[in-house]
């Protein structure tokens, strides 16, 4: 029985018959034409099929803008493999791409998708690769069981591996289920331990903290000790406005980081000015403001999008992050290095944030 019925217009409400899948590479093919579909996955995911692990072919390894890694396994009810190979040849493809050197993941994607990993992924982050690079040394990578069927003893499967495992790995199943009408074909997707695998990086990360302004300050002084004047003078025109910032949650092996964050509306959506901290000597400045709704329309909060944007193009060095942020109707992060920022430029993007705000 499935919880969804369907009807033509005007007709009667029909529950949809289940159909199964010809072949699990009939399931993998879908998933790696719609990353989207896969819970943990960022925006403008690719997914890469049979990337070759050195323990074996994994069905799909996927990678966000934000540098995320995603490693699916898709297995049918009908393969007896389902309740426990599954999770070897998961966990064996995981420990294979543990501390791989960046260069040697680069060649297996390249070898296997025909273009490389930077040309595959529109990311707007300027450290992308050290991102990547990190979360295969560190081992965080977010586990996928594609299955066209949940049983109870999967389901225990997975609620064990998130109870004894680390913060870093999160293991989730996901259901997608075939349904067919006389003229439609539906996929349903039904996920099972998320919310497991949410809740216990979420205690990982309260027990953590969050990065403080100091220990931000210092890293610099130890590793980018040029951009520190930019990061001082950012968070002064921030106080002047009374625009907090707020470090973000300490993880493990992270570098510091933080954030102005202002306002956007009494719903507690917030906007977000970025001061990343990244391996060696470099620092990222991201203007993060996903949430907000394209600019256009009579909504006061349109209005002061459009402000913010004029204001923004005003400034010579955000020109092309105004443009970014309106061209793709605020859904990517453009970055600018502090180092290409003068004092004046700090300012106007303070105060232009500060715009934001309503009332």
């Amino acid at each position: 029985m499935t919880t969804i019925l369907t009807r033509p217009l005007g007709g009667l409400w029909n529950e949809p018959q289940e159909v199964s899948y010809g072949r699990e590479a009939d399931l993998q093919q879908i998933l790696a034409d719609h990353p989207s579909l896969i819970p943990g996955v960022g925006e403008d995911a690719v997914a890469c099929k049979e990337l070759q692990s050195g323990a074996g072919p994994a069905d799909l390894l996927v990678v966000d803008q934000s540098g995320g890694i995603t490693l699916v396994e898709c297995k049918l009810a009908s393969n007896r493999q389902v309740r426990r190979e599954i999770i070897g040849q998961m966990f064996d493809y995981a420990s294979a791409f543990w501390r791989m050197p960046m260069e040697e993941f680069e060649q297996r994607w390249l070898a296997r998708a025909g273009r490389s990993l930077s040309d595959s992924v529109a990311s707007a982050n300027p450290d992308f690769a050290g991102a990547v690079a990190a979360n295969l040394v560190e081992g965080r990578f977010n586990i996928v069981l594609a299955v066209d069927a949940i049983n109870e003893d999967l389901k225990r499967i997975v609620e064990y591996l998130n109870a004894t495992s680390g913060p870093a790995t999160s293991v989730i199943a996901v259901e997608y289920k075939r349904l067919l009408t006389e003229h439609t074909e539906i996929l349903m997707p039904t996920t099972y331990g998320k919310e497991l695998a949410e809740a216990k990086v979420a205690a990982s990360e309260r027990a953590q903290g969050r990065w403080t302004e100091n220990e931000c300050r210092t890293w610099m002084q130890d590793h980018d000790p040029v951009n520190l004047s930019r990061f001082d003078l950012l968070l002064e025109a921030a106080r002047q406005h009374a625009i907090p910032f707020v470090g973000s949650l300490k993880r493990a092996k992270a570098m510091p980081a933080g954030s102005l964050q202002v306002p956007l509306d009494n719903s507690g959506t917030t906007g977000h000015v970025y001061v990343y901290h990244y391996t060696g000597t470099s620092t990222s400045i991201e203007l993060s403001f996903t949430n907000v709704p394209r600019a256009g329309g009579p909504d006061p909060l349109h209005d002061r999008t459009r402000g913010f944007l004029n204001q923004l193009a005003t400034i010579r060095e955000f020109e092309d992050a105004a443009a970014t942020l309106s061209d793709l109707g605020w859904k990517r992060r453009p970055n600018v290095p502090p180092s290409e920022l003068s004092p004046e430029a700090l300012e106007g993007l303070v105060v232009a944030v500060a715009g934001l705000r309503p009332g």
